[in-house]
């Protein structure tokens, strides 16, 4: 008699143990680029969506097991979308499970795919703009400590008047540890809030706030754009976004919303509440215009924001070097003073 063994088991063979866990782990940004961006493409040229994942499997090898997955779920009768959850992040499963149920999958992939891909180069130059800055600061602080460990006492032999380099006291140290835990308990009793107050606090940072803001106001015009145009009222998108997981942003504002407007307020002041919120959705929903209509504003408004929220991220990229050489020039000034004020000292000693 064969002995029971569980169905959620999923190591066959040690062997295997290294693939099936490589199987749930999360793609990275570039690899979901890769894959929305192919399948957009062999959608559009007429592939069916399991030919266009059998292509994918072919063209994309790293992502074979990734792709099997999705494959096995489609063949169980889930939905693409359903089924490419666990290797997206939030966002982009609820924008595919939108596009497909309104019969806009390919559009959502493309853009998708787009969006991802500038997200990746961005991180790439970020990186390539740090990489020249913090190693000259490495050089510098290797010679500083040079200094103060062979060039000071050297000149101090001398006469010369021994210049310390700057150090931490006991005050600062105190200081630095306050702010350490002060920061460590916001943390913490940040990531215990909802994900939706959570984000609304997140508004509020400097720099990553705006940012924030913009990829919102694309994000949820998108989405709504899709939703409208495929004909429904806003009503019916209410009920639809209140059926989501409900650790998603897109479900706690659902669920807000319908409290406040059944209490009879009105939709501009819950749209003043929330900064993320753009305020753009104020025109489009008190003008009176049909779903279409709203849908076709939305689309647009969302096309603009995209463009203006990726000018934004390079405009600030663009200023991470400056600053940088900027500490680094506070260093130089620094070393130089370690060095020339024992040597000034030296000198007028001597005569």
């Amino acid at each position: 008699m064969v002995p029971w063994q569980p169905k959620w088991r999923l190591i066959t063979k040690p062997g295997k143990w290294r693939r099936r866990r490589q199987a749930v782990k999360r793609l990275s940004g570039a690899q979901t680029a890769q894959l929305f961006s192919l399948m957009a493409d062999v959608l559009s040229a007429g592939f069916s969506l399991r030919e266009g994942l059998n292509f994918a499997r072919v063209m994309l090898p790293k992502l074979h097991l990734v792709i099997a997955h999705i494959q096995t779920q489609l063949s169980m009768g889930i939905q693409f979308a359903e089924a490419i959850q666990p290797f997206v992040s939030v966002d982009c499963f609820y924008q595919v499970k939108i596009a497909e149920e309104n019969g806009e999958l390919i559009s959502v992939l493309t853009n998708l795919g787009n969006f991802l891909a500038v997200k990746v180069r961005q991180q790439q130059k970020i990186r390539a703009v740090l990489c020249y800055p913090v190693g000259i600061l490495i050089c510098l602080g290797l010679l500083m400590i040079a200094v103060k460990q062979l060039l000071l006492p050297e000149l101090s032999g001398l006469g010369a008047e021994r210049f310390r380099l700057p150090t931490l006291g006991w005050q600062v140290i105190l200081t630095i540890c306050v702010i350490a835990g002060m920061t460590a308990v916001s943390t913490i009793r940040f990531l215990h809030l909802s994900h939706l107050r959570q984000l609304q606090i997140a508004c509020h940072f400097p720099l990553v706030g705006g940012l924030l803001k913009m990829y919102w106001h694309y994000y949820l015009s998108f989405n709504l754009s899709l939703l409208l145009g495929s004909g429904m009222q806003s009503h019916d998108v209410l009920r639809l976004l209140q059926t989501y997981q409900s650790q998603s942003v897109l479900r706690q504002m659902a669920d807000q919303l319908d409290a406040h407007l059944s209490r009879g307020a009105q939709l501009n002041k819950f749209i003043d509440r929330y900064q993320f919120l753009p305020v753009t959705f104020k025109v489009f929903f008190n003008k009176g215009l049909t779903s279409t209509e709203i849908a076709k504003d939305l689309k647009v408004d969302a096309q603009l924001t995209y463009q203006r929220l990726f000018a934004r991220i390079e405009g600030l990229i663009g200023l991470i070097q400056p600053i940088l050489f900027g500490v680094i020039g506070l260093c130089i000034v620094g070393v130089y003073l370690s060095i020339l004020l024992p040597l000034y000292h030296t000198i007028g000693g001597l005569s």
